[in-house]
């Protein structure tokens, strides 16, 4: 799938494709975060910037699909969604909350918002088509898309 135009035909910025804007993402992400050249993301751009990030490594697939594989195990070990985990009977939706609860109320670094980000991208669309957590996840894929489209 491609979140860019496929060739350089009508794209702002020439073929760009999904893998493209995952790795200029990742590369951003990882010199922004770090912030000892002339861009320092603080805490909630960290957010922003690393959730469109994950929803591009999402698209993208292939070696970029590992980080939502390296989530999903987590939370299937954990037994969310299963209704018997380590902690009981915790859904997907749960796991939302506390997610935004954490970006809310925790102190917050880049690093771990860049962290919690990443692993939101990777959980709020697993909580299903029709719900609140959908949304966010459609505007990246819209803010994605303008890149090359």
């Amino acid at each position: 799938m491609y979140l860019a135009a496929p060739s350089a035909g009508g794209a702002v910025f020439g073929a760009v494709g999904t893998g493209g804007i995952a790795l200029v993402l990742a590369v951003f992400l990882v010199l922004a975060v770090r912030g000892r050249g002339k861009v320092k993301l603080k805490d909630n751009p960290a957010i922003v910037f690393a959730f469109l990030a994950g929803t591009a490594f999402t698209a993208a697939g292939a070696i970029w699909a590992n980080p939502e594989r390296f989530v999903t195990q987590g939370l299937s070990g954990l037994g969310v969604g299963s209704g018997g985990g380590t902690f009981g009977s915790v859904g997907i939706g749960a796991i939302c909350l506390l997610l935004l609860v954490i970006m809310l109320a925790a102190p917050m670094t880049p690093v771990l918002g860049a962290s919690l980000g990443l692993i939101a991208a990777f959980v709020f669309p697993a909580a299903g088509p029709g719900t609140v957590w959908g949304a966010p996840v459609e505007l990246a894929l819209a803010i994605l898309a303008m890149v090359g489209a």
